[in-house]
């Protein structure tokens, strides 16, 4: 088999989006996501982004996801698409106790390309958000059915979504190898990502470059002009398994606040390390001026602030960095590669190293002090992402790789 290699520069001209012909080419396609609304994560919020821009340029896309909300109902209709939710049992969380797993696999497997099957009567590609379990339900779903199956990878660095397959119990390797097999085609947001899937054993030539993108205009248009920076924002996920360096941030913000009495930050995310950050922030003695609202609705918090800060110890790529950075806010962030690859080499926002808390502290300070150098890395970010992120073209570039999967597997 053949795949078309879209790895484009990290920054996109416009003379190299291809034309939104390449969607109207392809009939139909089925999304897959292991979880969906009302959880939602970044991975879910870019798979409902991508949906949405997909449908308005002509493409129809159903959206199949488990039912993990019984008041969710089974069938929605939103932007222009559909969601389709079903019952799936996790004989591991109602029996957890040893050997449930040998028998678990089979049966998820079953259940999910059951519920999937029915639905690929006609399309030409299946496209999987994050490698799972579930995941490779669906894939054999799409094999069986004759449909190319696709599946976008997140992570990067030391690990991949393989390589967390993997760690997961003594069945964990046998997922990994069986999601392998199944997956014809690996979409990676960045080159750490796809660095990540070659080292987890996935070939080169069966994986395609296609970054995340976002609403090139989002929030700028109600913005007050930046004047001074005062209120910083991490905007994201407090969990275990999204490694941020939250503590180091927190001191940070602390060392300034001691100086400028008017600053102020907020954590807003939530996950299982909510109540410990909490407690962190409670021993500063600018905890006042900490807010940790616990999950919330992202953009009035993109509009509060005046800066964003993503302390990442790892990354595939930033859903939130793209969004603070279409909303006008100049934007620090640790020097990983993704995020170096996001901010230009740090042309479109400052980097600083993992766990240096006196380099935050000057990067932060800088722009405290300096308003014009703030009003820089806005524009210079704002621009970043209307040249290299917009959703619509990340949605064209979809369209192509449908098609010339479509054209491959005729």
């Amino acid at each position: 088999m053949r795949v078309t290699r879209m790895n484009t520069p990290s920054a996109l001209r416009s003379s190299d989006r291809p034309s939104a012909n390449a969607i109207e080419r392809v009939a139909s396609v089925v999304m897959f996501c292991p979880q969906f609304r009302p959880t939602v994560g970044g991975a879910e919020r870019q798979a409902e982004k991508l949906a949405t821009a997909l449908a308005a340029a002509g493409l129809p896309v159903t959206i199949l996801t488990p039912r993990v909300d019984a008041e969710s109902p089974q069938r929605e209709n939103a932007s222009a698409m559909t969601i389709e939710r079903f019952r799936l049992i996790d004989l591991s969380r109602r029996f957890p106790i040893p050997g449930v797993a040998v028998l678990n696999i089979p049966y998820m497997l079953w259940q999910v390309a059951r519920a999937v099957k029915p639905h690929l009567q006609g399309v030409h590609v299946l496209h999987c958000h994050l490698a799972s379990l579930q995941t490779a339900g669906a894939a054999l779903a799409g094999r069986i059915a004759g449909v190319h199956v696709l599946c976008k990878a997140a992570m990067a660095d030391s690990r991949s979504d393989l390589g967390e397959i993997e760690k997961a119990g003594a069945t964990g390797p046998f997922v990994a190898l069986l999601v392998r097999m199944l997956i014809q085609t690996w979409v990676a947001t960045t080159a750490a990502v796809e660095d990540a899937l070659i080292r987890a054993g996935v070939e080169r030539r069966r994986i395609v470059r296609i970054p995340n993108g976002t609403e090139s205009r989002h929030a700028t248009l109600e913005r007050e002009p930046l004047c001074r920076v005062r209120r910083f924002l991490y905007l994201g996920r407090l969990s275990s398994n999204i490694d941020r360096d939250i503590p180091t941030l927190v001191l940070a913000f602390e060392r300034l606040a001691a100086v400028h009495r008017d600053i102020e930050l907020a954590l807003v995310g939530g996950g299982d390390l909510l109540e410990e950050i909490r407690r962190v922030t409670q021993s500063c003695a600018a905890r006042e001026r900490i807010h940790l609202p616990g999950f919330d609705a992202p953009a009035p918090w993109l509009a509060w602030a005046d800066c964003f800060v993503l302390p990442s110890r790892r990354e595939g790529l930033s859903n939130a960095l793209l969004e603070a950075m279409a909303a006008g806010l100049p934007c620090i962030a640790n020097d990983i590669g993704p995020n170096r690859e996001v901010l230009n080499d740090g042309k479109a926002g400052l980097l600083v190293p993992v766990e240096d808390r006196q380099a935050l502290e000057q990067a932060m300070g800088a722009l405290i002090d300096d308003s014009a150098l703030a009003m820089h890395y806005a524009r210079m970010a704002r621009a970043r992402v209307a040249q290299c992120y917009s959703i619509e073209s990340v949605a064209s570039l979809y369209g192509q790789l449908y098609q010339s999967l479509s054209l491959d597997d005729a």
